[in-house]
């Protein structure tokens, strides 16, 4: 198991020091009686207000017992060694970790990057990263790795003996087609433009799945950011609709508002991975919530412990889908009501 450190919301209550003052002191080394075990259990099990019935050996071996169950009950929620290494403290990490825990059920200790480097211990069995410089740490080998929240990183599995699990940001890309077809009925020439390598596996999963919905695919990868503005120049208007993809070396502020432009200007509809571009000025959104993200890597740490996991890459369950009325006005879109009832988030 990691050493552990405090989180962002406190630190976990380690059980050690209690177990270290507790042997230090002197107790009656005899045998317990049976009953003195029926009698401990029960009193576990009991309200907190019911009453002691010691056994033969007396109320100091039964409280002896009964500190030492509830220490190993205590100590068993530990005893899967699935450690949480966060990136930074970054809000959008510390929502996909509450997801987490909300899904995994079981006190998992924390270790964010801006405290060092994370010491992982030999009984460590899964670790969750939280954030690509996370997931790029070099943990041991025969450590399960599950990532999430990093766009654009691949961690290659093939010299790790155990499995690599990535939780993807975005829903299937059959589901993200499907959507978009929604808010935009006349969809047929989707175009997308990206840098950075690790997106491509998603895009070509995009491309395999948009004939069964009438669209034709236009990829255009780029050198890099500089690269948007004269390839957009080309596209003119024979593109129907934009869509970005969570690119670390495409999404900054001056390729948005570049794509914004063009999307305004010329009546083509951008839509983007998550709903916070949404509501700077894309049209629409059809994204994971990060609290979403971080359920699909509990489930994704559960397989892990299990010996259960079948494949490389996981997406989340729901995808939420966001939609800016002025954005769309502006790049000449009209959403049927219908959908925009379905949406999670109407923006004015």
């Amino acid at each position: 198991m990691a050493r552990t450190r405090p989180d962002a919301e406190g630190s976990y209550p380690g059980v050690e020091g209690s177990l270290r003052a507790t042997t230090s002191e002197k107790h009656d080394a005899s045998p317990l009686a049976a009953d003195d075990v029926a009698s401990a259990r029960a009193a576990l099990a009991a309200p907190p207000n019911a009453p002691v019935r010691a056994g033969p050996r007396g109320r100091a071996a039964h409280a002896l017992l009964v500190f030492a169950l509830a220490f190993g009950a205590a100590d068993s929620a530990h005893a899967d060694h699935v450690v949480a290494v966060l990136s930074s403290d970054l809000g959008s990490y510390q929502e996909a970790l509450e997801g987490f825990k909300e899904s995994f059920n079981r006190a998992v200790p924390v270790w964010s990057l801006s405290a060092g480097v994370p010491e992982i211990e030999p009984g460590t069995r899964v670790v969750v990263a939280f954030g690509g410089t996370a997931a790029l740490v070099q943990y041991p080998a025969h450590v399960a790795l599950v990532y999430c929240m990093a766009p654009g990183t691949k961690v290659g599995s093939l010299k790790r003996g155990a499995p690599t699990v990535e939780i993807s940001m975005l829903p299937r890309p059959e589901v993200v087609l499907a959507n978009l077809v929604q808010l935009q009925t006349g969809l047929r020439r989707l175009a997308i433009f990206w840098v950075s390598p690790g997106v491509e596996p998603y895009i070509e999963m995009m491309a395999r799945a948009a004939a069964p919905y009438g669209i034709e695919l236009w990829r255009d990868k780029l050198g890099s950011a500089t690269d948007l503005p004269e390839r957009l120049r080309r596209l003119s208007r024979s593109a129907d609709a934009l869509w970005l993809p969570p690119d670390p070396l495409l999404v900054n502020a001056r390729a948005f508002a570049v794509l914004k432009d063009f999307s305004w200007s010329n009546d083509v509809p951008f839509y983007v991975p998550t709903s916070g571009l949404v509501e700077k000025g894309a049209v629409a959104s059809v994204s994971c919530g990060f609290r979403d993200i971080g359920r699909a890597a509990a489930r994704a740490a559960q397989q892990a412990l299990d010996g259960t996991v079948d494949r490389t890459e996981m997406y989340p369950e729901k995808c939420d889908i966001t939609v800016n009325l002025t954005a769309a006005a502006n790049a000449g879109l009209r959403t049927p009501v219908e959908t925009l009832g379905r949406s999670d988030k109407v923006l004015p």
